[in-house]
């Protein structure tokens, strides 16, 4: 599904939040995800980058600040672009009061 939908829509890059996978680069035929997630292998938070085909060879660096943001630099012609991905803190459920 990570793979599909994205080629289905013939967007090249990607950023996905709430991905719950261990922080790290995972490699596949013509498609790469960049994870930065929690490294207590508890699977929660989580951001990542889908970057497939062509661009993969544009892929300057990958800096992951924490579980919650990562950035991806992406070297073009003439100059280079970063992109931020940020999984902004939400407010924890509260119980809801019987009536």
């Amino acid at each position: 599904m990570i793979h599909n939908e994205p080629l289905k829509l013939d967007f090249h890059v990607v950023a996905h939040q709430e991905t719950r996978l261990e922080c790290g680069i995972q490699k596949f035929d013509n498609f790469a995800l960049f994870n930065s997630g929690s490294e207590s292998k508890k699977h929660e938070f989580g951001c990542s980058f889908y970057v497939s085909g062509e661009f993969l060879k544009y892929v300057k660096d990958f800096k992951i600040i924490n579980e919650r943001i990562c950035c991806l630099r992406l070297k073009a012609k003439w100059f280079s672009c970063t992109l931020i991905n940020v999984h902004a803190p939400t407010n924890e459920k509260t119980e809801e009061i019987k009536e």
